[in-house]
């Protein structure tokens, strides 16, 4: 399967690595329909240069309703470009390193309760929650597509994990279960949607990468580096959006998680 004259949806496209593939698409002649909280920036590349090639719809992925309303939009945009509907890219997470046993201190007698499960709900809803939502509720519209090629491929999804899902740090038990669970979908997402309508479905795991986020603290550019054999540096976005790409172009890529990490391997403090 080519970008070339079909829409994917990318959550948590509007930075990142998300974004990055974003602009891969429309770069390539497909056509990205970006669901996040907030717009691409103004001055990116996407809206610079590819400014009618997206669209872009405000949505909570943690909402069943936001998500509804966002694929609406998106697959009446496609029919009128006569662009069918043909992936789905889930970038969209959020994470924390929160230690769910405080540092006591000498004259408790009593450890006290401190993490908040609230933090462990919205990890949960938007990085697991969200995911499976979107995928279940962007399956049906894919599996109408016309079989395309001689594997009659209707569609891909990949959805993000993380190295935290392997080697998460200490703190990032709520994070890491998250992403773990995305790993153990892909399998059975994979075995069913395949046979059934020509859908594939992968990971990708990446490690640390230079996003606006990490670049916005100093010592995550640092610690980023550790543990790197080869090459010793962060992952670059354009770098994830390639091998969207690959992935996207070859049918023998299904029901497995890729690693993207530079041979980064976590170590286990959870100081960054």
């Amino acid at each position: 399967m080519k970008y070339q004259g079909r829409s994917f949806i990318i959550s948590g496209g509007s930075s990142g690595m998300g974004l990055a593939t974003a602009i891969d698409i429309a770069s390539h002649g497909g056509y990205p329909s970006i669901f996040d909280l907030n717009p691409p920036p103004p001055d990116s590349n996407l809206a610079q240069t590819y400014a009618s090639k997206y669209l872009y719809t405000s949505t909570n992925v943690a909402s069943t309703p936001s998500l509804q309303n966002a694929i609406a939009k998106t697959v009446d945009w496609a029919n009128r470009i006569d662009a069918p509907l043909s992936g789905l890219v889930c970038c969209a997470a959020i994470g924390s390193a929160t230690p769910i046993l405080p540092n006591r201190k000498p004259h408790d007698s009593v450890q006290p309760e401190t993490y908040d499960m609230t933090e462990f709900d919205n990890i949960i809803a938007v990085n697991l929650r969200g995911t499976f939502d979107l995928t279940r509720l962007v399956i049906p519209y894919i599996s109408l597509n016309t079989p395309a090629g001689p594997d009659r491929e209707r569609g891909i999804i990949v959805l993000v994990s993380s190295l935290s899902a392997y080697e998460g740090k200490a703190g990032q038990a709520a994070y890491a279960a998250s992403k773990g669970a995305i790993n153990s979908m892909i399998l059975p997402l994979a075995r069913e949607l395949g046979p059934k309508a020509g859908i594939r479905v992968m990971g990708i795991a990446p490690g640390k990468f230079d996003t606006n986020i990490v670049s916005s603290k100093p010592q995550e550019g640092t610690s980023g580096q550790k543990g790197n054999l080869y090459p010793t540096r962060m992952g670059r976005a354009d770098e994830f959006a390639r091998l969207v790409k690959d992935i996207v172009e070859n049918a023998m890529l299904n029901g497995s998680v890729i690693r993207l990490d530079g041979s980064l391997r976590l170590a286990g403090s959870s100081e960054t």
